[in-house]
């Protein structure tokens, strides 16, 4: 496939390419017969008459409730729906296909020339209750509609229901313990293990315990801080999260309606503690996993592990466990931050190197000069920080950096959101295929190009290096492929375009004696203070600690089967909600 934007844009059903709806739709009648015709395919174990319902550049997005994997079939890879839909019918039996009456079918344009019907429609597997998403486009060839994306998810395991609602667990009264006794009992697992063993209490962490224990599933989450919410808490002052509120929302906790779109990190920090303790999710504080320990046993079909978890008075203890699921949750980026081998006489620099994670704020470098190394949003992040507080400060940028005002983009990326509950727009967002997804914020960057035009021309005029992002994806990319490589403008790019922040293009070489710094084109720069984003922007690329090879093999997020080391209780679409907030635009 061809990474040209403007080849692969075509490749959306367009009204120029021959998928213009008539005036007259009905959005109710195409989603029943769409519906019905799937049920049909179903039941008879056709998958060829199933595949007879796409587009030539269709897709199927199944999250379990056929597969019972996370998989996506193209239509353009001849056979391969058709495929896929023979070998999984027969064991899915699915059945009692209806449209669902919330969110009711609709014709909609996230485009002026794309259109389609949303249908969102329910159905039963072997396994338990499903649901899904259609969006329907009416082919003028044939003069039928068909179908360009369909996603089908399973939503529970029948025997197995979410405690929510009218199913939420009794309760007990007389008890014979006050409750703070009880969770710390419960909390301890010195009579058992969990089933269920977390890495992680961030954001996900919390989240994924929280589901489970809707489900009954005992879950413990260990977590390197003191306290929760530390991986928040312990960032620099001025950090607030770029993501709109309503994008990060905790499962069964949303948010307060009246909090900022954009939380300050210590706010959502303090959130997450309190969020742990009304969810009751069991939390082991300073507590790592010992990796040389970590070890799955196939015929009993647990991992066996070491848990090392360091106490008030500072004695480390160990905690063999035996646990059937492990979920790593450690970041969106995962591991943790370091720097990179020292270069030529950076251990007798008479300056301060300190990594973007250590930084606490700018107030006691007043008066000093500063080179922030890296050019994306923690960069830009503490570099208004530092000229905020006093600091002369430079940008050193190794690499270009896609930007996008806040103002012009978040619009265009929360459209459609408002109308629905959380849960639809998770399903929404969660059923377009990745690949759709890069040709919609394909469109949306060249549209940007135009919106931020102003700021993108301060930028270079200044010699700040941007670019649309890979194959002009925007952040998109970026953040899927290496979580970096971008910043949503909240100031730090004016600041840079009216020449506040400094930049320099380029890479470090050596710190030199007069705490001067030379780089790669033979440049020399007087600074006191030096900050690294995760060790990596402007540095020679370290060796990538790599996890073992049976953690490769058989972890994972929670949504799989259980009998691959999986945990088949936590619905994916929680953990995922802060990357697809990208494409509300559907």
């Amino acid at each position: 496939m061809t990474s040209d934007p403007q080849q692969q844009q075509q490749e959306l059903p367009t009204h120029q390419a021959g998928f213009k709806p008539p005036a007259d739709a009905d959005a109710g009648a195409v989603a029943s017969a769409f519906v019905a015709a799937f049920g049909a395919a179903a039941a008879s174990n056709d998958g060829g008459a199933f595949a007879a319902l796409f587009t030539p550049t269709g897709y199927w997005r199944d999250i379990l409730a056929f597969t019972r994997d996370f998989r996506t079939f193209a239509a353009e890879n001849k056979g391969q729906i058709a495929t896929a839909a023979k070998d999984t019918f027969p064991g899915a039996k699915a059945s009692g296909f209806a449209v669902s009456p919330e969110p009711a079918p609709v014709l909609e344009s996230p485009f002026p020339d794309v259109s389609w019907v949303r249908a969102h429609f329910d159905f039963k597997t072997a396994l338990g209750t499903a649901s899904g998403v259609a969006r329907l486009v009416f082919d003028a060839q044939s003069r039928q509609w068909k179908a360009y994306t369909v996603y089908t998810l399973l939503e529970e395991i029948d025997g197995h229901p979410q405690r929510v609602g009218a199913k939420r667990v009794e309760g007990e009264q007389n008890l014979q313990e006050t409750y703070d006794q009880r969770r710390a009992r419960e909390s301890e697992f010195k009579d058992k293990d969990p089933k269920v063993l977390i890495l992680g209490a961030g954001h996900n962490g919390l989240a994924t315990a929280a589901m489970l224990n809707s489900f009954g599933v005992t879950s413990l989450c260990i977590d390197k801080f003191e306290r929760i919410g530390d991986n928040w808490r312990k960032r620099y002052a001025s950090l607030s999260l770029h993501d709109p509120v309503y994008t990060n929302h905790m499962p069964f906790m949303p948010f307060p309606d009246n909090w900022p779109k954009f939380m300050p990190a210590g706010k959502l920090a303090n959130w997450l503690e309190s969020y742990a303790e009304a969810m009751e999710c069991n939390v082991w504080l300073k507590s790592t996993l010992d990796p040389a320990r970590t070890k799955w046993d196939a015929a009993a079909e647990k991992w066996n592990v070491v848990v090392l978890r360091t106490r008030a008075d500072g004695s480390v203890e160990e905690r063999p466990m035996s646990v059937g699921h492990i979920v790593l949750a450690t970041g969106l980026a995962g591991g943790k931050a370091k720097m990179p081998p020292p270069f030529k006489g950076q251990e007798q620099w008479g300056g301060t190197i300190v990594h973007s994670s250590k930084h606490k704020g700018g107030d006691a470098w007043r008066g000093k000069k500063a080179l922030v190394v890296g050019a994306c949003t923690s960069a830009h992040d503490i570099s208004a920080d530092l000229v905020n507080k006093g600091v002369a400060t430079t940008m050193l940028q190794r690499s270009p950096t896609f930007i996008m005002s806040i103002k012009n983009g978040l619009p265009l990326l929360e459209e459609g959101l408002a109308a629905h509950t959380i849960d639809q727009a998770d399903r929404m967002m969660d059923s377009v295929p990745k690949q759709v997804g890069r040709y919609f914020h394909q469109r949306i960057v060249r549209h940007l190009a135009e919106a931020d035009k102003d700021i993108l021309d301060g930028l270079k005029k200044v010699g700040f290096r941007t670019w649309p992002g890979i194959e002009g994806t925007g952040w998109l990319l970026l953040a899927l492929h290496k979580v970096g490589g971008y910043y949503f403008t909240a100031g730090g790019s004016e600041m840079i375009a009216e020449g506040k922040i400094g930049v320099k293009p380029g890479e470090i070489a050596s710190f030199d004696a007069d705490k001067y710094v030379t780089f790669t084109d033979g440049s020399r720069e007087s600074t006191t203070w030096s900050s690294s984003r995760r060790g990596t922007l402007a540095f020679p690329r370290p060796s990538p600690r790599r996890l073992a090879r049976t953690t490769r093999r058989r972890s994972s997020r929670c949504g799989g089967s259980t009998r691959t080391g999986r945990c088949a209780a936590s619905r994916a679409t929680w953990a995922c909600r802060m990357c697809l907030v990208s494409l509300a635009t559907l």
